[in-house]
């Protein structure tokens, strides 16, 4: 004899298979870091009276996700699905330099993106690389390739004072997502060091 079931009872029993299924299958963990990158103490240089904005880093593809990135010896660019950053590079790299040039001494005041209030100048970027490197497997490393530009308010537009180029390779002992996430805090730190000497050289006007 052939007993026919109801669709509705024949729904909610596959529905309770798939939950027990979903109970029984243990949780994905994730690790995530941040970039805060250790600075020394702030230069002896006299605060400027200048206001200086740091406007949204953006991140160009395929290095805007928040997985890490692992180049291999075979050319390939891999995503760790299960380690990665807290949010986007250029998300934390904004946060970074700005946190970073509000304690150089540099400027009369530091902007985070989102103030409304006007300055005389701006700094703006793009994330052009960050991954590990795995290719030579002896010599993992951490790269970390930012392009950055002051930009000056004048009466007839914006002009541009700075267009610099930084690339920093920090060396590491092993390829483990925690030494990694401390080689790109190292690689950041040397960036940011070589932006406030930059910064630091210019004859800025108000």
């Amino acid at each position: 004899m052939i007993m026919r079931v109801p669709h509705a009872a024949l729904a909610i029993a596959v529905a309770a298979g798939l939950a027990a299924c979903s109970f029984t299958r243990p949780p994905v963990e994730r690790a995530t870091y941040d970039l805060a990158p250790a600075r020394g103490a702030a230069p002896a240089a006299a605060t400027r009276s200048v206001t200086l904005k740091v406007k949204p880093f953006r991140t160009v593809p395929p290095y805007d996700g928040r997985e890490f990135l692992y180049r291999k010896s075979d050319g390939q660019l891999v995503a760790d699905f299960y380690n990665g950053f807290a949010a986007g590079p250029g998300e934390l790299v904004t946060t970074a330099t700005t946190d970073w040039l509000k304690a150089s001494g540099l400027f009369g005041a530091v902007l985070e993106p989102g103030i409304s209030a006007d300055a005389a100048y701006a700094l703006e970027g793009t994330v052009l690389a960050v991954y590990g490197d795995l290719r030579d497997g002896k010599r993992p490393a951490a790269v970390l390739d930012v392009q950055v530009y002051l930009v000056r308010a004048v009466s007839d537009g914006r002009e541009l004072v700075l267009d610099r180029r930084f690339s920093e390779r920090a060396d590491l002992p092993d390829a483990a997502p925690e030494t990694l996430a401390k080689g790109y805090n190292e690689a950041l730190a040397r960036i940011l060091g070589r932006l406030e000497r930059d910064l630091g050289a210019l004859a800025l006007k108000r």
